[in-house]
């Protein structure tokens, strides 16, 4: 298995314009009420993970009569996005993809952006304005960009032997607690790379 998808629940108008990584997945991971607008966009899942709580039971049952596989994990000490993490992380995939999970509360948001950190796998949250790829030991960051762009690199705790790469401000083998010292840099190489140790 190498690429899956996850959808999250936040109600996305249109999912026409994740069609590139929709079509380049080899799974589909639907939470919980996303299963709805992935059946409204004609998108075949794999798998529906979640509590179950935001999936009315017409939709539950369409999703079976077309042959996803549905998990109900009532853990409430994790939300449905970590579930399908932990599910996906699971299937030993190459890399995991992550939309729609914009907008709602901004605990949930907290929430969705620590999720990223129980994945052992390499991880990218796309949003509607940016992309979120979490960096740890095990998971360097090593990715094409476009000559200036901007983008920023945040620390979540403390962080040792922190490298970067390909920016007009690069980071060597430094130690960084959570700031906003890594906002707005620039891409000065078609390449950026992120590490730590």
């Amino acid at each position: 298995m190498s690429k899956i998808l996850i959808i999250g629940n936040a109600r996305l108008e249109d999912l026409t314009k994740w069609s590139k990584l929709i079509g380049k997945s080899d799974l589909i991971i639907a939470c919980d009420g996303a299963m709805k607008n992935c059946i409204e966009s004609n998108i075949t899942v794999d798998f529906l993970i979640g509590d179950m709580d935001s999936i009315d039971e017409e939709t539950l049952q369409y999703a079976k009569t077309k042959n996803t596989e549905v998990f109900k994990i009532l853990d409430q000490q994790n939300n449905d996005l970590s579930k399908a993490i932990l599910f996906a992380q699971s299937l030993s995939p190459q890399s995991i993809e992550i939309i729609g999970v914009d907008g709602g509360r901004s605990d949930h948001q907290f929430a969705n952006y620590f999720s990223l950190f129980e994945c052992q796998v390499y991880t990218t949250l796309h949003l509607d304005d940016c992309i979120v790829v979490p960096v740890n030991k095990s998971n360097p960051m090593n990715r094409s960009i476009e000559l200036e762009k901007e983008f920023s690199v945040f620390s979540i705790g403390q962080s040792s032997g922190v490298n970067l790469s390909g920016g007009k401000w690069e980071i060597n083998d430094a130690d960084l607690t959570p700031s906003s010292i890594g906002l707005h840099n620039v891409a000065v190489a078609e390449k950026l790379m992120i590490s730590c140790s």
